[in-house]
């Protein structure tokens, strides 16, 4: 570190500080209120009709002005610091009596906090309002972080509730989409199922069409072969008379016996009988009815 001898000799100077007591006499006797604003010049302009010869060296006069503005900073930095405690201790008075809202005003306020000790303290009534006005502001800006936030929730619990919504409609899509699936797969199985059984029924009515079509084919072989028979029946019988019509003619001219009329009858009874076994033969194989239909 340098060391600043010239600045260290002034101190030890008797001209400095000569001049250092002059100066300050000056400032008492004129009150002079230094600032830490000002410069140098403002200084000097000052004190200097108060001054009487021999005039100061402009050395010394900074000097003297320097030490001055250093001492004038640090008095205003403890005032400084002094007046904020004791803001602080206002403000948090303040901030401890409830009925102080943010819409309240000084005027109707003044009465809850002026006789206290924060209040007097502080010794100026200027900066006790400028304190309060502070504390009303903060109040407002809290209110308004309060409606802020219940906003953002309102908003932020609509949204919550949109999602929930879209989420559910999603949800009942997907069932709505897994029972459709499903009644298709229903549809499909009973579709399938009633096409089985159609064809089925198609297959029974085909053999049924074929086995009543080989019926009736055996029917009308039975009909026609029954017909052959009669006919050669009759024919037999149409021809015996001729062929023995002089056996008959002796025959009549016989004497008439009851055993030879009932052996007659026994004959055709015969014929008849048969004739009736081969019909009920016929229905049992065709199943034919009386009304002509296969059965």
């Amino acid at each position: 570190m340098l060391v600043d001898w010239f600045s260290l000799k002034k101190f030890f100077s008797p001209q400095y500080h000569e001049d250092k007591s002059r100066i300050k006499d000056a400032i008492k006797l004129e009150k002079i209120i230094v600032i830490s604003t000002w410069t140098l010049e403002d200084f000097k302009d000052a004190i200097l009709d108060a001054i009487s010869s021999p005039p100061i060296s402009d050395i010394n006069f900074k000097h003297v002005f320097d030490e001055l503005m250093e001492r004038i900073k640090e008095k205003e930095d403890k005032e400084s610091k002094k007046r904020q405690r004791l803001a602080d201790d206002f403000y948090d008075l303040l901030y401890s009596i409830k009925e102080i809202e943010a819409s309240s005003i000084w005027e109707d306020c003044k009465q809850l906090f002026e006789d206290s000790q924060e209040y007097r303290t502080i010794g100026d009534e200027k900066i006790g309002k400028e304190i309060f006005e502070n504390y009303i502001t903060f109040l407002e800006e809290k209110v308004k972080d309060k409606e802020r936030k219940r906003d953002e929730e309102k908003v932020k619990k609509e949204k919550e509730r949109e999602e929930k919504e879209k989420k559910k409609e999603k949800e009942r899509k997907e069932k709505e989409k897994e029972r459709e699936r499903e009644r298709g797969k229903e549809r499909s199985k009973k579709d399938e199922s009633e096409g089985e059984k159609v064809e089925l029924a198609e297959v029974k009515e085909d053999k049924k069409r074929e086995k009543d079509k080989d019926r009736r084919h055996r029917k009308r072989h039975h009909s026609a072969t029954d017909d052959i028979s009669s006919d050669k029946d009759e024919k037999d019988d149409y021809k015996k008379p001729r062929k023995h019509s002089s056996d008959r003619k002796k025959s009549r001219r016989q004497a008439y016996t009851p055993e030879s009329d009932s052996d007659g009858k026994h004959k055709r009874h015969k014929r008849d009988h048969t004739r009736r076994s081969g019909a009920y033969e016929e229905l049992e194989d065709g199943e034919l009815g009386e009304d002509g239909e296969i059965r």
